[in-house]
C-alpha cells in the first residue's frame, strides 16, 4: 500500500502569498514593483479584500513589501532570489511556532499591563485612549483590525515605561502582527468571537486607564488565552470542514 504525507490545506492568504511568489520566481513582478491594489487583487483571485488584506499585513510584517499611503504596495529592492526565499519562508510556517509566540506574548505583555496601570503618564494615557477609540470603531464594522490591534498593544508596552520590554517586543514584532492577523481573521469568520476579543480589549483599556495593575495583568493574560482558544478552534473547524 503506497501511502503519502497528508498535506495541511492552505489559508487564502497563504495561497495569495504563493501567487506572488511564481510571479516573483517567473519575473512577472521584479524588485521594486508595484502590486495591484487591494480591490484588483481580490478580483484577480476571486478572494475577499480581507484575505488580501490579511496577505498584504503579513507580507509587510516580514520585509516583502512596504506600503506608500495613498500610493499602494510595493516589492522591497531585494534580489528576486532572496524574495523567493523570505516567501517560502512564510508559506513553511510552523503551527507550534505560533502557539508558542501567542504563549511568549502572554507573559511579556501581561507585565506590561501591570506595569503600564501603574506608571502610565497624562500624555501615554491620551493616546492609549485616541488609540483604544480607533479600535473600537474598526471592531464594530466587523472588519480585520489588525493594524489598529497592533498599536493598540503597542501603547500599552510604552505606557509600561520599560524601554527593554519595548525593546523584546520589537524584536517579536513582525510574528506579532501574523498572530493578530489570525487572531482577527477567526473571529471575522465567528460572531461570537468578535464580541469576545472586543470585550477583552475593554476589560485591558478600563484596568489600565483606572490604575489597577493586577486586574490589567489578569486581563491581558485572559485575552492571549482567549487567542490561544479561538486559535485552536478555527484550526479544528479547518479540520472538520
Amino acid at each position: 500500500m503506497k501511502i503519502t504525507p497528508i498535506r495541511k490545506r492552505k489559508r487564502v492568504y497563504q495561497e495569495i502569498i504563493e501567487q506572488i511568489k511564481t510571479a516573483v520566481a517567473t519575473g512577472e513582478v521584479q524588485p521594486g514593483d508595484k502590486l495591484p491594489s487591494e480591490r484588483a487583487l481580490s478580483e484577480m483571485l476571486s478572494v475577499s479584500r480581507t484575505s488580501v488584506k490579511e496577505a498584504l499585513t503579513v507580507l509587510k510584517a516580514s520585509g516583502v513589501i512596504h506600503i506608500k499611503p495613498g500610493v499602494g504596495a510595493f516589492l522591497v529592492q531585494d534580489s528576486p532570489q532572496r524574495l523567493q526565499v523570505k516567501l517560502a519562508d512564510l508559506l513553511q510556517e510552523k503551527e507550534t511556532a505560533l502557539v508558542e509566540l501567542i504563549e511568549l506574548r502572554q507573559a511579556i505583555e501581561g507585565d506590561a499591563a501591570y506595569y503600564a496601570a501603574k506608571r502610565i503618564t497624562s500624555r501615554q494615557k491620551e493616546n492609549l485612549l485616541a488609540v483604544f477609540e480607533r479600535l473600537v470603531a474598526i471592531e464594530e464594522q466587523g472588519t480585520v483590525a489588525v493594524e489598529e490591534d497592533y498599536q493598540f498593544h503597542l501603547a500599552i508596552i510604552e505606557a509600561a515605561n520599560n524601554p527593554l520590554m519595548r525593546d523584546v517586543m520589537n524584536l517579536i514584532s513582525d510574528n506579532m502582527l501574523r498572530v493578530l492577523a489570525k487572531n482577527q481573521e477567526a473571529s471575522e469568520r465567528n460572531e461570537r468571537f468578535q464580541g469576545e476579543i472586543a470585550e477583552e480589549h475593554r476589560n485591558i483599556y478600563e484596568a489600565i486607564i483606572n490604575g489597577k495593575p493586577q486586574e490589567a495583568r489578569k486581563a491581558m493574560w485572559q485575552h492571549f488565552q482567549g487567542v490561544k482558544q479561538r486559535h485552536v478552534k478555527e484550526r479544528g473547524s479547518m479540520v472538520d470542514d
